[in-house]
């Protein structure tokens, strides 16, 4: 949003904006399972693919490499990596983008966005020199607030790995290829101003006060559905846990009446059970949740979407 105040950006365009970033990675885990089986590791994407997924052709595929088949491992066990997860990768990557593009529109509709907000993440991966994936917009063609969000992201992300004077220069270097010309060098010139970060201030608290006006509301049954569209983000990691938020939150609702819960104390219990496993992002290797078993040991497993409201009346 430092970015955005300084191109000096309509309303509307910061709205866009500052949701679009909340939620650039809102598509990440609908291929969490087949990226755990591709890579070396659950972090080796994010390590090697994440800092040149808006460098060079030859940066990007280097950095896959990387991730296929990470640098630590022995060389016979990186040539078997190679082997056995770049056929696969090359087979499943554009049909994952596409996954991505649509847990993401589908997310964002059910968290109560504008429709706009959705239309949004089409692009994420769309590069100002028409280089991109899908490739079928460039230029001003991407949306302006997509435009400020990969380069916001691109520069926080090696920021984090070398300081503000580093990320500028990533930045800087970008500028006319993935990024757009005006936006990256507005940001690589003033990085050290845009980047900073005051320890002493909650970043959480910081990220909720820039939030544009007029602020969006969930009221009500909308509660619920962005509830339950975040346990769906964290379950989407693995295809045994699909639907799994929503079989714990029937099965929590039915015996909290059975103990004689009033109502609220029962919207209350359905909500909480709805994210109960959010964490599981952070803290747990989609591979280790990719295992054998029942689908239907975890309660709802693979049978559906979690799509319930936590009114007393109907849990």
């Amino acid at each position: 949003m430092r970015l955005g105040k300084r191109l000096e950006i309509d309303a509307e365009t910061a709205s866009q904006t500052y949701y679009a970033c909340l939620l650039f990675y809102v598509g990440c885990t609908a291929n969490a399972d087949i990226a755990a089986e591709i890579f070396g590791d659950h972090s080796a994407l994010t390590t090697y693919g994440a800092p040149v997924r808006f460098g060079s052709r030859p940066e990007m595929v280097a950095g896959l490499m990387r991730a296929v088949a990470p640098p630590g491992n022995a060389p016979l066990v990186r040539a078997r990596q190679l082997s056995c997860g770049l056929p696969r990768l090359a087979w499943v990557l554009k049909g994952q983008r596409a996954a991505v593009c649509e847990v993401a529109q589908m997310l964002t509709d059910r968290l109560g966005l504008p429709t706009a907000i959705g239309a949004l993440f089409t692009h994420v991966d769309d590069r100002w020199d028409g280089k991109g994936e899908p490739g079928r917009a460039k230029r001003e063609a991407i949306p302006l607030p997509v435009r400020i969000v990969q380069v916001a992201r691109d520069a926080a992300l090696q920021r984090m790995l070398g300081g503000s004077e580093y990320a500028a220069s990533a930045i800087r270097e970008r500028a006319g290829r993935a990024f757009d010309p005006v936006i990256a060098r507005r940001l690589a010139d003033e990085a050290a101003e845009i980047l900073a970060l005051d320890e002493q201030t909650s970043a959480w608290d910081e990220t909720l006060a820039c939030e544009p006006t007029p602020r969006l509301t969930l009221v009500g049954e909308a509660n619920d559905r962005a509830l339950a569209a975040m346990g769906d983000f964290a379950d989407l990691a693995s295809p045994y846990l699909v639907g799994h938020p929503g079989g714990v939150a029937e099965l929590a609702t039915k015996a909290a009446r059975r103990c004689g819960s009033d109502p609220a104390d029962l919207t209350r219990i359905c909500r909480a059970a709805l994210v109960h496993d959010v964490g599981r992002i952070a803290s747990t290797s989609p591979r280790a949740l990719a295992r054998t078993g029942d689908e239907g040991s975890h309660p709802g497993g693979a049978r559906r979407t979690t799509g319930r409201r936590c009114g007393h009346r109907g849990a």
